[in-house]
């Protein structure tokens, strides 16, 4: 799997949980987590689009932390419209990472020519 393929999968993963037909497992159900943060977090398209690791300087954390103290469940899906947006935040995120990847690929296919 190449890292657009793994990055349009998180997307496809945080549109499921916008829609309520699915719940995020964090670690467990990323696309990029499930490759990457055995090795701690290197490699990770994520961690390299912002520099830092496990998530830190995204939407995400936010979204982690709206769940556990305003809905404190086991599960974090979309619970209220807050929840909602912040979901939202972190699909455009995904996609915004994906597009700066094949922006990468793009560039690196027209200097090869």
């Amino acid at each position: 799997m190449n890292k657009i393929t793994i990055m349009e999968a998180s997307v496809r993963k945080w549109e499921r949980i916008i829609a309520g037909k699915r719940s995020d497992g964090g670690v467990l159900d990323c696309p990029p987590c499930r490759i990457f943060y055995p090795l701690i977090c290197v490699g990770c398209p994520i961690a390299q689009y912002t520099g830092k690791k496990f998530c830190k300087g995204t939407p995400y954390i936010d979204w982690y932390w709206h769940q556990n103290d305003v809905h404190g469940k086991m599960f974090r899906k979309v619970y209220c419209p807050e929840c909602e947006r912040l979901a939202c935040n972190m699909r455009d995120f995904m996609i915004e990472i994906v597009e700066h990847l094949k922006a990468q690929k793009a560039e690196k296919e027209a200097c090869a020519k």
